[in-house]
């Protein structure tokens, strides 16, 4: 090897150490490439936990309800606006282009927001469409109204309000219509109206108030049915139809179209009720008077009135028991009764009336007490007394029984010296003893006591004293001697009898009473004479009553004719007491 070489050699060498030196020095960091490593896989990693973050965890939506809107920005408008537009209701529509219309006409967005405002607005058009035929007018115009100008729904939203307008009306007209005469209680000419709904261009007339209608209409056919029948039960009367009858009204009142014809109906069964119960307190029905009474509703004008008549039944019940006392309590229950009431006359009346009767009772207990002595003034004294009191009188009938016996009485005690002095001038025989014996026993009057017995005597004496032939009872009066054959025997007399009976006039039938009774009460043919008086008595009645309206004195002086012992009797002396009454 040359020097040259070994010099190129060594030279190269130093050439390459050096370029190794300087390489060396220039990556010198990198004997540091583990801490390097580190840090670079750290960085690496911490890239991907911040994407992995942004991925899960993405920034929140701006919370519209809280914005400060002086300050929004137009892109946070739009967002708001479309997030209350998605909502679909009027409001939130209206609020959405408000939100956005508030920007600026030159505004950057507005090329946005425009298209936005004519969506929003043909919906909120097509929404008070939706609230008109729901029945919503008002809103429907309301909105309707706030559509801006600028868009394409407000060119017809005049148009669209008017039709609204129009249609509704029509619709109003119609039910009113069918509502005034359903209320006029005329529900077929209601639905002759009400079927026109159907025309209406709205659903809220044409389906919901039709139907409402339709409702009420049939509501109504089913109230004419009760109150038709409520007012049949009224005419039947009595208090279980009434009571029904009542209750069926009642009902009506309350929600009926027919509430007016219910109230009057209910006003007429108030009526019939207070009949009812004047009826039976007249007929001293006190029971039956209150259930009528307690019938009566409220809410009647007779209410009141039947209030205050049940005091005055109340009173006159307690006045029926007839004391003194009762009277006196019953005077009390009545002075109730206020002034003003239409019932107070009636109950003046009564008081006045059991005031009366308080001195009625006073008058007959005296008289009663009077009369117990039995003394002749004394009876006279007693009948005055009683007779004060009048025919209206609850006491009257009773009066009246003792005035007869107290007559009675008195009769007995005038008139039987009288008998007793005929019968003396009898017993002395002879046909001018028998005269002054009859002519005695004639001063008793018709209508005495003693009247028939004496009329017996008379009878007998005037057979002792004229044989049968000179017989002419048709012309002869009752007070004159009867010609009849002496000492007959009891066939023969009823035999007599039957035959004076036969000529049907009552001096005929009133002598062949006064025969027959001659018959002994021992005789066979008694029991055929008294079937025979009882006949004879009953035509003297019958002719008496047909006597009665034309001549009443003539009917009394007939029916006198009719003997104590007969069947007759009673009613006689009843008859003859109405026809005295008459005179």
């Amino acid at each position: 090897m040359t020097t040259d070489s070994k010099t190129n050699l060594v030279t190269s060498s130093i050439s390459s150490e050096a370029v190794i030196y300087r390489g060396a020095s220039q990556f010198r960091f990198l004997k540091y490439w583990p801490i390097w490593g580190m840090v670079a896989i750290t960085l690496a990693g911490g890239v991907s936990f911040g994407s992995y973050r942004l991925l899960l965890h993405q920034p929140a939506k701006p919370n519209c309800a809280q914005v400060f809107w002086p300050f929004a920005s137009g892109s946070l408008r739009i967002y708001c606006a479309q997030e209350k537009a998605s909502q679909q209701t009027l409001e939130d529509l209206f609020a959405a282009i408000a939100l956005v219309d508030a920007l600026d006409a030159n505004h950057p967005l507005r090329p946005a927001i425009n298209p936005l405002i004519e969506q929003w607005s043909t919906q909120a058009l097509d929404l008070a469409e939706k609230a008109f035929h729901a029945g919503k007018l008002d809103r429907a115009i309301e909105y309707a109204k706030r559509i801006p100008a600028q868009t394409t729904a407000y060119k017809v939203v005049k148009e669209r309000v008017e039709e609204w307008q129009q249609i509704w009306a029509e619709g109003e007209d119609i039910y009113n219509r069918a509502e005034a005469a359903l209320n006029n209680e005329e529900w077929r000419r209601a639905y002759g109206i009400m079927i026109k709904l159907v025309q209406v261009d709205n659903r809220y007339w044409s389906g919901t108030q039709f139907d409402a209608m339709t409702e009420k209409i049939i509501v109504a056919q089913k109230d004419e049915r009760k109150l038709v029948k409520a007012k049949r039960l009224m005419r039947r009367g009595g208090l279980e139809n009434l009571s029904e009858s009542l209750g069926l009204v009642q009902e009506l009142i309350a929600d009926s179209v027919y509430h007016r014809s219910a109230r009057k109906t209910q006003n007429t069964i108030a009526r019939k009720l207070m009949t009812i119960a004047e009826y039976a307190l007249e007929r001293r029905n006190y029971h039956a008077s209150m259930d009528a009474l307690q019938l009566i509703p409220q809410d009647t004008p007779m209410w009141s009135q039947a209030q205050d008549f049940m005091k005055i039944a109340q009173a006159s019940a307690s006045a029926w028991n007839g004391t003194i006392v009762n009277l006196e309590e019953a005077i009390t229950q009545a002075n109730k009764l206020d002034i003003n009431s239409p019932l107070y006359g009636k109950a003046q009346t009564l008081i006045a009336h059991w005031q009366q009767e308080i001195t009625n009772i006073q008058l007959l207990q005296n008289a009663q007490l009077q009369a117990q002595t039995g003394d002749i003034n004394d009876l006279a004294t007693a009948v005055t007394q009683a007779q004060q009191i009048s025919s209206g009188s609850d006491r009257w009938q009773e009066a009246q029984q003792d005035i007869d016996q107290w007559q009675y009485q008195i009769q007995l005690r005038e008139d039987q010296p009288i008998l007793d002095r005929a019968d003396q001038l009898a017993l002395q025989g002879g046909s001018t003893a028998l005269q002054s014996a009859i002519q005695e026993a004639q001063k008793i009057q018709p209508g005495r006591a003693l009247y028939d017995e004496a009329q017996l005597r008379i009878s007998d004496w005037q057979y002792q004293l004229q044989p049968p032939e000179s017989e002419s009872f048709d012309s002869t009066p009752l007070d004159q001697p009867l010609q009849t054959v002496p000492t007959l025997g009891s066939e023969q007399l009823l035999q007599s009898a039957e035959a004076i009976a036969s000529k049907g006039t009552p001096k005929a039938l009133a002598a062949a009473i006064a025969q027959a009774n001659q018959i002994s009460p021992e005789s066979p043919s008694r029991f055929q004479a008294k079937l025979s008086i009882d006949n004879w008595s009953e035509q003297l009645l019958d002719m008496a009553r047909g006597q009665a309206l034309a001549d009443p004195v003539a009917a009394i002086a007939i029916a006198q004719q009719i003997p104590r012992g007969s069947r007759m009797y009673e009613s006689a002396q009843r008859q003859i007491q109405a026809w005295q009454q008459q005179e």
